[in-house]
């Protein structure tokens, strides 16, 4: 931790287990004496002190770090130095979101940026703002009410800060394009002559796990989001939650994403062969519908029906391909933000990827290329080879189509491999795992379908 005798505050907070700095400071502190020199009274291991003389108060800020967690306590003690009761309104920086170095010290990356959140949890509801690195004057806010915490998250991490007293309200107060200060207010409180006062926080700063969160029993884990919409928030949840249950018995979270692939292929393979099915017999039939479609050219009403008779006699669903995908959008995105966003996969090893949360770079080029860079990564390169393979036996499974069909067939069957890889290039190899083990057991599945036939 970095302090500074200017607002007695906390400057900086580095996360020595993950390398981190994140973009924030001033929590603890106090607006109204942000930029008041104090006088550093004592400095110890765990706990530091400053002091600062008003004519009519002096002020106490003391901060007492935990040796065996995230969390710093910040006491603030004011104690009245006049002949009379003085009236004073509290206000305290829950935390200032600082992102005039996002670029020097936490990279700039447009996809990890997009997850940046502001989260305040009162006795309203929480509140959150995503894409927090820019701010403008529009951010302005003032709101009654108890305020339990307020804070900031990001790809991995959060910071969080719990007033230890009773609130009466919050404040967001736009400093400038980079930055925002959020700030609690407590209710107005008198101090008589000679009397003090103290105002406690509990600070968070640390990896957003649940369990960790949790154990302060304060909401903490209510910080933790993966999707605005709840259903796919509470799959996510539930996969998670899987996730960290295989790796207690298991513990490799390559292995353990391999098992969960396994898990949901098997759960969404009743869906999947339906689906598969349904478009089978819509291609086998498809002969059968263009020589309607010559037969009754003029007759459209006639060539309707005609067709409708047809899925009928088959029992074919014009829809059974699509419908059955579409249940299942809801587990891939939720699975996605989980592997996406999971603190467990950073640092952790598997194979030949030294990093789960990153890239599997097995090589950089003393040179770039177009697209992918200057890293050789392997496992969109597998995932583009085992995505051709699957194009190639889903083309072979669509008889029936017409010259201009196959065609486009053809060609998306370069295009599709290609244009995935690409986006999947520089994306966490946990994720790329996954999906590389999703398009193998479709080609399997395909390979399968192949064998059968649906219409005679």
């Amino acid at each position: 931790m970095e302090f500074s005798n200017i607002g007695g505050t906390l400057r900086k907070v580095f996360l020595k287990e993950y390398n981190l700095t994140l973009p924030v400071r001033g929590m603890g502190g106090a607006p109204e004496y942000d930029h008041v020199e104090f006088v550093l009274e004592r400095a110890g291991a765990l706990d530091i002190l400053y002091r600062y003389d008003a004519p009519d108060l002096t002020i106490q800020r003391l901060y007492t770090v935990s040796g065996d967690d995230y969390t710093i306590e910040t006491q603030t003690t004011i104690q009245n130095k006049i002949n009379m009761s003085k009236l004073i309104t509290w206000k305290a920086q829950g935390v200032v979101l600082d992102m005039s170095n996002l670029d020097k010290e936490h990279g700039g990356l447009a996809q990890d940026r997009a997850l940046f959140e502001y989260v305040i949890s009162s006795a309203s509801g929480i509140e959150r703002k995503s894409n927090a690195f820019k701010f403008t004057e529009k951010e302005r806010k003032d709101m009654p009410g108890r305020v339990f915490w307020s804070a900031f998250r990001s790809r991995y991490f959060c910071a969080i800060t719990k007033p230890l007293y009773e609130t009466d309200g919050y404040a967001l107060n736009y400093l400038s394009n980079n930055e925002l200060q959020i700030n609690v207010r407590a209710a107005a409180v008198n101090i008589s002559p000679g009397a003090s006062l103290s105002f406690s926080s509990l600070i968070f700063v640390g990896p957003e796990k649940s369990d960790l969160l949790a154990k302060y029993k304060s909401g903490f884990e209510e910080i933790k989001r993966y999707y605005r919409i709840t259903l796919f928030d509470a799959i996510a949840k539930i996969i998670d939650s899987i996730l960290h249950g295989i790796h207690k018995v298991l513990p490799n979270w390559g292995v353990a994403i391999i098992l969960v692939s396994i898990l949901i292929y098997l759960i969404m393979y009743p869906l999947t062969l339906r689906s598969m099915v349904s478009m089978r017999k819509m291609q086998e039939l498809q002969p059968k519908i263009v020589a309607l479609r010559e037969k009754y050219r003029d007759n459209p009403q006639k060539m309707s029906t005609e067709t409708m008779e047809l899925y009928k006699k088959y029992q074919i669903n014009p829809l059974g391909g699509c419908l059955p995908m579409l249940l299942q959008m809801p587990v891939f995105i939720g699975l996605y933000q989980v592997l996406w966003r999971s603190v467990s996969f950073k640092g952790a090893h598997f194979l030949w990827i030294k990093d789960l949360s990153e890239p599997d770079r097995v090589a950089v080029l003393p040179f770039s290329l177009p697209f992918i860079g200057n890293e050789i990564n392997l496992l969109p390169i597998l995932m583009i080879f085992v995505m051709a393979i699957q194009q190639k036996l889903t083309a072979k499974n669509m008889g029936g189509m017409d010259p201009a069909q196959m065609a486009q067939q053809k060609m998306m069957a370069v295009i599709m491999p290609v244009f995935l890889g690409a986006i999947f290039y520089h994306f966490a190899s946990g994720l790329t795992l996954y999906f590389t083990l999703f398009y193998a057991f479709s080609t399997i599945a395909q390979w399968k379908m192949s064998k059968i036939h649906t219409v005679t």
